[in-house]
């Protein structure tokens, strides 16, 4: 890899113009929301009999935070309405008979303790509270935004518990941690309501890839298990496979464009406060060199699938986060598009 990467960057610096393909880059500004549905536009905050933000979490349109309890979206009758997976079980890799090789996995690797978490099982749970390699982790799903991001969960120097809050903010999971009670955005990583206000968890690296891609190179990965203790769950259904074949968005949005299709698998970058994104089918096995804010990055795509940019200049490397087009401008709405 070092071999690689050296030889790519002497060409990069010094035959960049001839040898190498450069990406388009589209800056953007809000555009209007093309494929909004008008029911998404006009959903009541809060369609049960229950509150949750005011009768679980004590929080009220008078409570300070990040977002506005108004722009809180009920999604279910009750607070871990969707269970997380506190207790998981796991199948060594070469035992695994319910995965497909094109069927979507979350995994990670840490102090060489690899674990993959299919979608299909995440649909139903989209957290699992796990220590990974002697790390505290939470490994978190949002079907809806189609966005996999993994947490230290380490608060203040106390290890916590995320469950699924019930509520959503923009279309994503918004988590709480079970010590203090914080509402947690799950794209961002950022309390936007409750005592830890402002704070932001740190993100581990966590690749979004096919079971054929990790399973090849991580031989020794473990699986997370169909026996989560809960009888009634079809991990087998395509759960959301009609949403996310459609334009279809759920809950208001505070930004959107119709540059792409909403539903658009994009892997964004956030480097220096600068944004971009790359369309995920248009990733190569080979690196590509891209020109942008001032700087060269290599953008890869890892035999693991782990989709990387690579800067030129100091050799740091940053793990794309994997998602929806209508999710990662909804974040980010100064993103830029990388085209080849």
């Amino acid at each position: 890899m070092n071999r690689l990467f050296n030889r790519l960057h002497h060409r990069a610096i010094h035959r960049f113009s001839v040898q190498t393909l450069l990406f388009a880059v589209v800056l953007l500004s809000t555009v209007p929301q093309a494929w909004a549905a008008e029911e998404e536009k006009t959903r009541p905050r809060n369609r049960f009999d229950t509150d949750i933000l005011v009768e679980t979490f004590g929080f009220d349109e008078n409570t300070e935070g990040k977002v506005s309890y108004h722009e809180l979206y009920q999604g279910c009758p009750a607070r871990d309405c969707i269970p997380s997976i506190d207790k998981a079980k796991y199948v060594p890799a070469a035992e695994v008979e319910y995965l497909k090789d094109d069927d979507l996995v979350l995994a990670l690797s840490i102090n060489g303790d690899a674990r993959a978490y299919p979608a299909k099982v995440l649909n139903h749970h989209e957290i699992v509270n796990e220590t990974i390699g002697g790390e505290p982790i939470a490994v978190t799903f949002c079907p809806l935004c189609g966005s996999g991001v993994a947490f230290d969960r380490r608060i203040d120097g106390e290890v916590v518990e995320f469950g699924v809050s019930g509520v959503l903010h923009d279309n994503d999971l918004v988590m709480y941690d079970r010590s203090s009670n914080t509402l947690w955005q799950q794209i961002t990583g950022e309390a936007i309501m409750g005592e830890k206000l402002g704070q932001k968890l740190k993100t581990v690296p966590l690749t979004m890839t096919t079971w054929r891609e990790w399973k090849r190179q991580h031989r020794k990965t473990k699986v997370l298990s169909l026996d989560t203790g809960f009888d009634d769950m079809d991990y087998q259904s395509e759960r959301y496979g009609e949403y996310i074949a459609s334009e279809q968005i759920y809950f208001p949005l505070g930004h959107s464009s119709a540059a792409m299709h909403p539903k658009t698998v994009v892997h964004g970058f956030d480097i220096d406060d600068f944004s971009f994104a790359v369309d995920e089918k248009q990733l190569s096995g080979k690196p590509q060199s891209l020109a942008m804010n001032g700087e060269t990055f290599l953008i890869q795509r890892d035999k693991d699938g782990t989709v990387l940019a690579v800067r030129l200049k100091d050799g740091q490397r940053y793990t794309s986060l994997r998602l929806f087009w209508f999710a990662w401008y909804n974040f980010h709405p100064n993103t830029a598009i990388a085209k080849l």
